[in-house]
């Protein structure tokens, strides 16, 4: 009996942990500012459907000829990269919203309010600057994909991207050995369906993408490729991890050629 009670303490504290590790793989709430937000930005606020107030900014520089919605990856803080950002595409209006618990926004990030929030900021978006752009990058590239499954907009930037966590997980726990018995892809929490989303997304979409990824592997992004309905165009390069490829000079080009 006593055999038995500690073989089930055991497995539900191994059960807890493996679900709060979960959370912190997939998100890092961060607050990171290196730099001002930069000429022409300013802090924005708005409050979600159950009341949690998000920050954002907005940089709108004079000669501004489109808008861009900008979703970010999982550990960045996204007013404190606006700055870059609008240097990287100086003219272009572009309008980010730091997730719950990112930043200085309140609340607990969790996948179903990171998808009805970025629902509702695209919304408030079209509402105040008309159509518009998106871009997600790693774990943002999800949240954009459902965002234009349900929202129309003018174009769609994926970089960084993934088909889903289920497709993640066996890449990396299954097909690179480490429990090559164990399918971990089925007792996730988080399922981020990248792929499914994007079978309904109408918008032209572009790609990008590297071999050297070592979040979200290559051959995740293939598959992702394989479901995007509306594929326009696709890059894949050989010599990025995941920082390094959003701000690469063949991808930013690419998009300020479609943007501007």
């Amino acid at each position: 009996m006593i055999y038995m009670a500690f073989l089930l303490f055991t497995f539900l504290t191994l059960a807890f942990v493996f679900y709060q590790w979960q959370f912190h793989m997939i998100f890092t709430p961060t607050y990171k500012r290196e730099e001002k937000l930069g000429a022409h930005c300013s802090l924005l606020s708005m409050t979600t459907n159950d009341g949690i107030e998000l920050e954002g900014a907005l940089c709108e520089p004079s000669s501004s000829s489109a808008t861009l919605l900008y979703f970010s990856g999982r550990s960045h803080d996204g007013v404190g990269i606006m700055n870059k950002l609008s240097q990287t595409y100086p003219h272009t209006r572009i309008i980010i919203f730091n997730y719950r618990s990112y930043g200085k926004s309140g609340g607990r990030v969790s996948e179903k309010n990171i998808l009805s929030d970025g629902l509702k900021i695209a919304g408030l978006v079209e509402k105040n600057y008309g159509p518009f752009y998106m871009l997600g990058y790693s774990l943002g590239s999800s949240v954009a994909a459902y965002v234009a499954a349900h929202h129309k907009v003018k174009g769609l930037f994926l970089i960084g991207a993934f088909d889903s966590i289920a497709s993640l997980a066996k890449s990396k726990f299954v097909d690179r050995g480490k429990f090559p018995h164990i399918n971990l892809s089925n007792i996730f929490r988080y399922k981020f369906r990248t792929g499914e989303h994007m079978q309904s997304v109408d918008a032209p979409t572009y790609l990008f993408v590297s071999k050297e990824d070592e979040v979200t592997y290559i051959q995740n992004a293939r598959e992702l490729k394989d479901k995007v309905k509306n594929l326009r165009y696709y890059l894949e390069v050989e010599d990025l991890n995941h920082k390094e490829i959003l701000w690469d000079s063949r991808v930013v080009k690419k998009i300020n050629e479609v943007i501007c």
